[in-house]
């Protein structure tokens, strides 16, 4: 199941983003939202590639069932509200309604779901088992609270792969969440917004199960013996002549478990793209 799987070509996958509206901390000075700017310059959400983006900022519950079901998106990506002067992102709000409740996010689509569903909002296992006990195939999802910057770096990750790939949801996910574990992880740079390690393994996660690649046999002579495992030739992927390398550069450091751990994902998740495409 590709994320172009839902009526469209092998080479277009389509988004919509659902960005709840942005909120004031309680602990800072109040301003109105529309002033805020960022300390970090965000990406702005946009079609590229093969990916095309449909993004509605906080819209009622009728304009996004209206939207989803014209759109009909491989993917829907649900941004929790921006806390004004902070750093962490907050529930799933739209207009006045709150969405903390699988009940209440299930109902959110109706019948219609997409392939996946990215829940960029914190403590959002019980919403992403909910979604995937309704017919939801790959759930993404935060078990912890995080950083806007944190979630800014999966995200960039996740859609670069999705923009220049006709790549499965789990290979997708498995290189952003290596990028992920690489810079933020590694580096310790995946805090909450009070500067506290969460006791809970920090990053993303995902719900769905693995792909199936399936590599077709070659056509045996209609005159040899049928099911005769002696004259069925070795299954390969790439020629004899062809050879492939890899050079991995960064600054000298130490080898660690999660380097190349987060390395041996990505390389994977990469080499599988390349066999699916």
């Amino acid at each position: 199941m590709m994320f172009s799987a839902q009526g469209s070509s092998r080479n277009h996958c389509s988004l919509l983003a659902v960005l709840c509206g942005g909120k004031v901390s309680d602990n800072k000075q109040k301003q109105p939202v529309s002033d805020y700017k960022p300390r970090y310059p965000f990406p702005e959400l946009s079609s590229s590639g093969r990916l095309e983006v449909l993004l509605l900022n906080n819209p009622s519950i009728d304009e996004f069932r209206r939207v989803l079901e014209s759109f009909e998106p491989n993917i829907v990506y649900l941004q929790g509200e921006q806390i004004v002067d902070g750093e962490e992102i907050g529930s799933l709000v739209l207009g006045d309604v709150d969405l903390s409740t699988p009940e209440a996010l299930c109902g959110l689509f109706g019948s219609t779901f997409p392939t996946t569903v990215y829940l960029e909002i914190p403590n959002g296992v019980k919403l992403a088992e909910g979604l995937h006990s309704k017919g939801v195939p790959y759930v993404i999802y935060w078990k912890n609270t995080f950083s806007r910057y944190a979630a800014c770096h999966f995200r960039q990750a996740l859609l670069s792969v999705i923009q220049s790939s006709c790549s499965h949801t789990w290979d997708a996910f498995q290189f952003a969440h290596a990028s992920f574990r690489l810079y933020c992880v590694r580096n310790n740079n995946i805090f909450s917004s009070n500067s506290q390690k969460q006791s809970i393994k920090p990053g993303p996660h995902l719900l769905g199960e693995p792909p199936k690649i399936d590599v077709s046999q070659p056509e045996v002579d209609m005159q040899e013996e049928e099911g005769s495992p002696e004259n069925l030739p070795a299954v390969k992927i790439y020629d004899d002549d062809v050879t492939m390398r890899f050079l991995v550069c960064g600054s000298p450091c130490t080898l660690d478990a999660v380097l190349l751990g987060s390395l041996e994902d990505g390389l994977n998740a990469l080499l599988s793209i390349e066999v699916s495409s």
